[in-house]
């Protein structure tokens, strides 16, 4: 049966990256207009969704953000930027140190948590050093310090080595590593779920998601298939897989209208539990958007 009794605690979080840059296979070629971006931030505060995902990387919307969500109700979690890759240790340091500083600065009391947007960054040799001029500010500041990886023994590597506290993972209908082989260990980790629509590929008609990831046709024929056999719209479908997967405090949505986020908020209060392992794939080449075709 695809339906399982468990009622899920997860809870939505909003990305931000489409509010600052051209995002995902399926969104609308550009950054979403800064009157759209507050239209769309008033009605996901008055839905109750309470965190906002973003990052230095995604274009200029963490300089911004603390102005469009003036007034409201969230909790922020941000990721410092890949440390460039010529610094040496004491350098990358120091540049660690600066890049929480500015997201401090930028993003104000609202910041509840930042991550390490490059896992590897922790992993390599300047990494120590990069956490340990970290950690002290963002305890002053009472902020979780944490990673984002791709996959999960990246992050038990991170955790067998630093005290992090939040993270965010990919899972979706077809990346189902975090639940076969969910993380496990102390201190106990608040973890965020990213790619839940795989960038729109699992809500496209299927012949024009093949058309944009052809290495993923197989994946999504099953997907198609599925959701017919068991009578699911693929959205609803989509996010109830997610809200299968073991762990995990919130499912990182993105947006590029306000039509979208009313139709995910409504589609996530109905969508049932689901359980479907055979939908998954070992193929990076189908999941791992690093791996896709560029866009045109």
């Amino acid at each position: 049966m695809p339906l399982e009794p468990l009622p899920s605690t997860m809870e939505l979080a909003l990305g931000t990256v489409q509010f600052g840059l051209r995002y995902g296979v399926a969104g609308r070629g550009s950054a979403v207009p800064a009157d759209e971006v507050r239209d769309i931030l008033v009605r996901a505060d008055a839905l109750g969704i309470r965190v906002l995902d973003t990052a230095a990387a995604y274009g200029d919307i963490e300089p911004r953000l603390a102005a469009v969500t003036e007034g409201l109700s969230f909790r922020i979690v941000s990721k410092l930027p890949p440390c460039p890759q010529e610094l040496n240790t004491d350098a990358a340091a120091a540049w660690a140190a600066r890049a929480l500083e500015q997201s401090c600065e930028r993003l104000g009391p609202a910041l509840g948590a930042v991550m390490f947007h490059r896992a590897d960054d922790l992993l390599e040799a300047r990494g120590e050093a990069m956490w340990s001029a970290c950690a002290p500010l963002a305890a002053a500041r009472n902020l979780q310090l944490g990673a984002s990886c791709y996959d999960v023994t990246t992050l038990a590597r991170v955790r067998a080595r630093f005290p992090i506290t939040i993270a965010q993972l990919p899972g979706n209908a077809l990346d189902q590593r975090l639940r076969l082989n969910p993380p496990a260990g102390e201190p106990p980790l608040e973890l965020h779920l990213r790619s839940a629509f795989l960038q729109g590929l699992l809500l496209m008609p299927e012949a024009e998601a093949v058309e944009r990831v052809p290495t993923a046709a197989l994946a999504l024929a099953r997907w198609h298939a599925w959701c017919r056999t068991h009578g699911h719209d693929a959205l609803s479908a989509a996010l109830g897989i997610v809200k299968g997967m073991p762990g995990v405090s919130h499912c990182v949505v993105g947006v590029d209208s306000l039509a979208q986020l009313e139709q995910i908020a409504a589609a996530w209060a109905v969508a049932p539990t689901l359980h479907a392992p055979e939908l998954h794939t070992d193929n990076p080449d189908a999941t791992d958007p690093r791996r896709w075709p560029a866009p045109a």
